[in-house]
């Protein structure tokens, strides 16, 4: 062989060599891995940052309470605590869920077997540290770290300032990606009752409401009937207190008026509306006068976001967030994702879903549709919604309409969908809840199939 062959030779040995080198250096080069930032360790936020573990990303979850589980934490605090903070959890003393655990579950994890139905709240919270135990999220929360900003910045990441409460310090983080979960029952609705500042006695909301006991031997007005209202008044009533429960006619008529009172719990009389307050008491609209020590307004809670800069581009006009791509998406920064916005649902189901929905665009598996077919999307939905008889303060509430909003995120991003005997199960607990508003609870649910259930009385 010449010398000259010899030195073609080397010279292709040496382009064979870099060529497979810079050929393994590609396929070894690794993406750069997404960080990813909760905002809440509720569970809406547990399960969000639980998805995203497990494609990988780096999480940190910011909460601003001493302990995780959102409004399932118990606490007796109310107003403020020691930092100065509003306490976020509305949870009181004998607190029991609305949904049976099985609606109340992640599609993964299941309630420990002979869980009763209606489960208590120290049952729930318990279920939710070993969720957060069990898939290795709680060692990513960061307790006692309030959010105080969110400002989108260049190349679509997220400055986020916290405070650390413990250290009395503010630091500044840089993520890809932002969960909202800070849940919507911590800024309560005051109704903006004439002579409300007439009365002399004292006025909470139930976010502040911890215990019967400290109010006893008081005559009591609780203004609103859904959920809170209810228990208040059955716990009020069991002090011996003279209480009273003001609620919404409706048009109904008398026999339909006389058999709402006489499910009543003892010691409560069903009132209208009040027409307006007066130092000792309240007018109703039916002209009636009474006198009351307290009052508690079980008045529900607004949508808020204080930390959400103006730049987010998210408004909340009379409870209704957007612009929002099936509730979840901010649309004008897709990378900010909405968890449990929807409500009057399958309560944690819903949110698995959500999770597993927003998860599919996060990963680039599914891509995002363009700016103006998700406002067109949003637009449609809502339009759909309101001429259902929703007013805008309603717009995230969707009751029977959940089956086709858990319809679209499965079929759009290629999800299991929740099943069938899930949403049948919400569905007739809230029959039972309207029918036996006292006694619902008295029921345990068995799941059968993913489309049967049974539904036992308890002795």
């Amino acid at each position: 062989m010449t010398r000259c062959s010899i030195l073609q030779l080397m010279l292709v040995a040496s382009i064979v060599l870099v060529n497979y080198l810079n050929a393994k250096a590609i396929l070894s080069k690794k993406e750069p891995v997404l960080k990813i930032a909760v905002i809440g360790a509720g569970a809406s936020g547990l399960g969000s940052a639980k998805y995203s573990l497990a494609h990988g990303y780096n999480v940190t979850i910011f909460e601003q309470a001493e302990e995780l589980g959102g409004i399932w934490w118990y606490t007796d605090k109310v107003g403020k605590n020691e930092y100065g903070v509003n306490v976020h959890s509305p949870m009181y003393k004998g607190l029991r869920a609305l949904s049976p655990h099985q609606v109340m579950e992640y599609s993964d994890f299941a309630y420990p077997e002979n869980s009763i139905s209606y489960a208590p709240q120290a049952d729930v919270l318990n279920y939710l540290k070993s969720y957060a135990d069990h898939f290795n999220v709680t060692e990513h929360i960061k307790f006692n770290h309030l959010v105080i900003r969110v400002l989108p910045i260049e190349n679509e990441k997220w400055e986020i300032i916290v405070k650390d409460l413990l250290k009395n310090e503010f630091k500044t983080y840089i993520f890809d990606v932002v969960f909202v979960a800070n849940g919507h029952s911590s800024t309560p609705i005051i109704p903006n009752i004439p002579g409300i500042n007439e009365f002399k006695g004292k006025m909470i909301h139930s976010h502040d409401y911890r215990s019967a006991e400290k109010f006893r031997g008081e005559d009591v007005l609780v203004i609103g009937h859904g959920a809170s209202g209810r228990d208040i008044v059955y716990q009020l009533s069991k002090m011996g207190n003279r209480v009273t429960s003001s609620q919404r006619r409706n048009n109904e008529t008398d026999d339909e008026r006389n058999t709402r009172q006489k499910k009543l719990p003892p010691h409560t009389i069903l009132q209208d509306e009040v027409k307006h307050f007066t130092p000792t008491g309240a007018e109703f609209v039916d002209g009636t006068n009474q006198t009351f020590s307290l009052v508690v307004f079980a008045t529900g809670y607004n949508y808020s976001f204080p930390f959400l800069s103006i730049e987010t581009g998210i408004n909340v006009d009379d409870n209704y967030v957007s612009p929002l791509y099936k509730q979840v998406f901010n649309i004008q920064h897709p990378t900010m994702v909405f968890i449990g916005i929807p409500y009057n649902t399958c309560t944690t189901r819903a949110y698995d879903l959500q999770m597993r929905f927003a998860m599919k665009f996060i990963s680039g598996e599914k891509k995002f549709p363009s700016k103006y077919e998700m406002f067109a999307d949003m637009n449609e939905q809502m339009e759909k919604h309101w001429k259902k008889g929703y007013n805008k303060f309603k717009s995230h509430y969707l009751g029977p309409e959940q089956i086709e909003y858990f319809k679209q995120l499965s079929e759009t991003a290629d999800v299991q969908n929740v099943p069938k005997v899930i949403v049948d199960m919400e569905f007739d607990s809230g029959k039972t809840q309207k029918l036996l508003p006292y006694a619902f609870r008295n029921y345990k649910y068995t799941i059968v199939d993913d489309e049967t259930f049974i539904k036992e009385k308890l002795e």
